[in-house]
């Protein structure tokens, strides 16, 4: 399907969509790739005539025989009988005929243990017959050496510039050609023809675009197209009605030493799905305005009716704040970025303001989708379906009937001036209410004022087309899918968010090209993805996972999250716990590009702790260590980026990773014009090395998860957290009213049956391991006879990747025309099929913990074990309906009830384990 002119909203008339510009486009970006050196073979020469004639002699003879015993001990001798064998062996199973062919054609990679056998394999061939070319069985432990060899810092930095030349929001005639760039970088990457603009570009729910997914088993790269309601606006403005009038700039400021601040006004300062609305009312300030706080200030007698409320941002998804005032009465609200929690790096500590320092810029804006985020991501059109053009469209009630708008704190600071001496004194009520702009002379007030202020938005709703750009490497096993995502769409230039992540995904393209262009394929399919529409509410991610959501059950195994990989120097990653310890060794084997004696996942708090910066404040919230590790180290998943479709409505292990700022990094100018590549080349990421670090990161967890025989998903860990989760919710129960009167036994007596079946299925992944590794043959460095070493000299090498490592022992390397004969073969399949037994029951694991009911009053999310919060939206409550059945509905009986139904789904979970 071609690209249609009215497709793009009010498209630059700089940039024309046809192939010789976007063929410029690509040859300007085109980067240098570092080939790997190809094998060499090394030959001794001697000077004896007599002594050379005798060695050729000797080795013709060995040759000979060798011929023999292969005979003898293998079935065929050539590649047609070898796959005639494969294929009578497993065509009533065509998914064993899946591992086997990779089996054969790349060597495996456990994740158990495996006996060192002390001796180092080089990799090198040293004389082997048939190696005269770069070797294409590529072993899962080489391909891994392969990829980390090629993200680099000059590349990803390049790409970054790229990405962050112009500004691009969802749904914008910018954004369509970044997804059609971005299609014409991967095809290159990935060794396929430049397509032109119109071609590979189709509808969601067309017949090209499902088979892609569905049907297709092929290499390739397209974009999808789907049709949410998204929002522009028209006009807006804050005006304090005092004499003479203050009104707010409602702008950024242009700065000398950014030269893309000039770039402020092409995405004006608005809420992405705000409502419409002209008020002119008193006005009064709320602290973080989350639910707690409404709630509170209620009990003290402040009257929220017909009123603007003034909030910060934090402490909550900025979508739930205005939830919380317009179930509070308000007519309106205004949210603005504090420096009191931009950590130690302010102007009242002696930095200087962006560009001239690490500080805030006063003028800095958070722009930001106002969804209510934890009752239903997506298009807010279509809930539960994919938002195709000719789609059904509905009322959801996941959008404000209120309107608001952003402020940046130079422009809130007469607001709060005007409010001190009236109301509550905010320091009064405690650390949540006051702030940072108390350097800048105000004292924090609650009001209400004794002026009006009036507020306009004006904005300008309508349905929009959306470009997802998508990429599948198919593997041997086709229905064991790895996908790896990052949104591509900014609400300016999102050099952090999400350029950064775009830039280090870019990075996997490359390593994953280069092992594709040397004859590598993966063991699982892998499919990549650059959403869209992921700032106005996960929209890209969400409305494709509605439209696949039953191909998602049957196939995917894991998705990986980046957004932005690098806002500042702490890592962060967060994960199912199936996948955490994965995830957790990955970042401990990559060096710091930028320090390497510091592994990546030495760096959390390498910028200090939030947690410990903002101590007081966590004290205060009695719910807060919820969202903490459980035992692997590595935080639940709540919501706020593009896995939440994918692990919230369809159980599907998932991860998200990247570098976050700390308390003591330059500040972060979050969804703000000053979120440039001018300034993540000056503060953010200097070297552009965290870029690159990420970009290994994922994509070893990427490798291992598609290249593993067992697949490594962690079922025990999982039981282990289960029992972690349970202690928390029973300290909140006790913490309340309840205690002592809601009975946990049945919840913890399925966990522990969970543990127990997730033991037992470990030793049959061990027993199965063990029965593999005694049929297949062995690497030619420890075969024992004389005999069977000598046969390493003809046809392809058997090679073994050993390693101390847990999770990084490789298999040898079987090439089809060596296949075992056809009894062997047998027993290999039968190995086989209880491998791929157990790994179903490892791929759906994660789905065993989702209710078809979902939870209350937000059906969408159907996770039992981890969910947003609901006055969270960002952060992961833990048995969320438990929860927030004794801290939001205060039912006892709802408490029990939901207690009862997760012990049950629990025990479902143990027996499908044991089946």
């Amino acid at each position: 399907m071609g690209v249609k002119a009215d497709q793009a909203d009010h498209l630059p008339s700089t940039i024309t969509l046809n192939e010789k510009s976007l063929a410029a486009t690509i040859a300007a970006a085109q980067g240098n790739q570092d080939e790997l050196p190809r094998p060499t073979t090394t030959y001794s020469r001697s000077t004896s005539k007599r002594k050379s004639i005798v060695r050729h002699s000797i080795f013709f003879s060995l040759l000979i025989f060798l011929a023999i015993y292969n005979t003898r001990l293998f079935s065929g001798g050539s590649d047609s009988a070898a796959i005639r064998a494969l294929e009578a062996v497993t065509e009533d199973d065509k998914s064993i005929g899946s591992y086997f062919r990779g089996i054969a054609t790349k060597g495996m990679r456990f994740s158990l243990p495996q006996p060192n056998s002390g001796k180092k394999h080089d990799h090198k061939h040293h004389g082997h017959h048939g190696h005269g070319g770069p070797h294409k069985h590529i072993s899962p432990k080489e391909a891994e050496k392969i990829f980390l060899s090629v993200p680099n810092n000059d590349s990803v930095a390049a790409a970054s510039e790229r990405y962050t030349s112009y500004p691009h929001r969802a749904g914008s005639g910018y954004d369509l050609y970044s997804a059609l760039t971005l299609k014409n970088e991967w095809e290159r990457e990935l060794g396929l023809k430049v397509s032109g603009a119109d071609e590979n570009v189709y509808e969601a729910g067309s017949e090209e675009s499902q088979k892609r997914i569905r049907g297709e088993d092929k290499l390739g790269v397209w974009v999808d197209t789907y049709y949410p309601i998204l929002n522009t606006p028209v006009h807006a403005s804050v005006t304090l009605l005092t004499d003479p009038p203050i009104k707010a700039k409602l702008r950024e400021d242009i700065v000398e030493g950014d030269p893309d601040s000039q770039l402020r006004d092409e995405v004006p300062v608005f809420h992405g799905l705000s409502a419409s609305g002209n008020i002119k009312a008193k006005y009064v300030y709320a602290g973080y305005g989350r639910k707690k706080d409404f709630d509170l200030l209620q009990s003290k007698g402040v009257d929220f009716n017909g009123k603007i409320v003034l909030v910060k941002y934090g402490g909550s998804f900025r979508g739930l704040k205005v939830k919380a005032a317009q179930e509070a009465g308000a007519a309106g609200v205004i949210i603005f970025t504090d420096p009191g929690d931009d950590g130690e790096i302010t102007e009242e500590n002696g930095y200087q303001a962006y560009p001239e320092g690490l500080a805030r810029q006063p003028s800095s804006v958070q722009r930001g989708s106002v969804q209510f985020l934890s009752k239903y991501p997506g298009d807010p059109s279509t809930p539960g379906e994919p938002a195709y053009k000719n789609a059904t469209r509905i009322e959801s009630g996941s959008q404000p009937s209120i309107p608001s708008l952003p402020l940046s704190y130079e422009d809130v600071i007469p607001l709060l001036k005007a409010l001190e001496g009236k109301g509550l004194k905010a320091s009064e009520l405690g650390p949540y209410f006051t702030g940072g702009l108390e350097y800048h002379g105000v004292e924090y007030y609650i009001g209400p004022s004794d002026v009006d202020l009036h507020l306009v938005n004006e904005m300008n709703d309508r349905v929009l087309p959306i470009w997802n750009t998508m990429a599948v490497i198919p593997g041997h096993i086709s229905d064991e899918v790895i996908i790896l995502g990052n949104h591509r769409d900014a609400w300016v230039l999102g050099a952090s968010d999400p350029s950064s992540g775009t830039a280090s995904q870019y990075e996997v393209v490359r390593g994953l090209g280069t092992l594709l262009k040397k004859g590598w394929k993966p063991l699982r399919t892998i499919v990549l993805t650059s959403w869209d529409a992921e700032e106005y509410g996960l929209v890209g991610s969400v409305e494709w996972a509605e439209d696949f959501g039953d191909w998602l059950v049957d196939n995917a195994v894991a998705y990986l999250n980046l957004d932005g990989s690098a806002s500042g120097t702490n890592f962060h990653a967060s994960a199912s716990p199936s996948i955490a310890l994965l995830l957790k060794e990955a970042a401990g084997e990559i060096n710091s590009s930028s320090d390497p004696s510091r592994s990546v996942y030495s760096t959390r708090d390498n910028a200090g702790s939030w947690d410990e910066f903002n101590a007081e404040k966590i004290g205060e919230d009695e719910f807060a260590a919820l969202t903490v590790a459980g035992g692997s180290g590595i935080g639940a998943l709540g919501s706020g980026s593009d896995y939440t479709p994918f692990l919230q409505r369809y159980g599907i292990a998932s991860s998200d990773l990247g570098y976050k700022g700390g308390p003591k990094d330059p500040v972060y100018h979050y969804h703000s014009i000053y979120d440039s590549h001018s300034w993540q080349a000056k503060y953010g990421d200097v070297g552009f090395h965290r870029h690159t670090d990420a970009a290994k990161v994922i994509g070893l967890l990427a490798l291992r998860l598609a290249d593993t025989l067992i697949l490594p998903l962690n079922t025990t860990q999982y039981a282990r957290d289960l029992g972690y989760y349970l202690e928390k919710v029973e300290d909140i129960a006790n913490s309340t009213s309840f205690a002592d009167l809601l009975n946990f036994e049945a919840l913890s007596k399925s966990i522990k049956a969970v543990q127990k079946s997730s033991e037992k299925l470990d030793g049959e992944k061990k027993h199965l391991v063990e029965k593999l590794r005694k049929l297949l043959p062995k690497p030619h460095f420890e075969k024992e006879s004389i005999w069977s070493r000598l046969t390493s000299f003809s046809g392809d090498c058997h090679r073994s990747d050993t390693s101390d490592g847990e999770n990084v022992n490789g298999f040898p390397h079987l090439p089809i025309p060596r296949l075992p004969k056809l009894e062997k073969l047998k027993e290999i399949k039968k190995v086989l099929k209880e491998i791929r037994v157990v790994n179903k029951k490892l791929q759906h694991f994660e789905y065993g913990f989702i209710s078809e009911k979902g939870l209350k009053d937000r059906e969408w999310y159907k996770h039992k074990v981890t969910a947003p919060g609901l006055w969270l939206g960002y952060g992961a409550t833990t048995f969320p309906s438990i929860t927030e059945a004794i801290t939001i509905d205060h039912s006892l009986s709802l408490a029990q009830e939901e207690i009862d139904d997760v012990a049950q789904l629990l025990n479902g979970v143990a027996q499908k384990l044991s089946a």
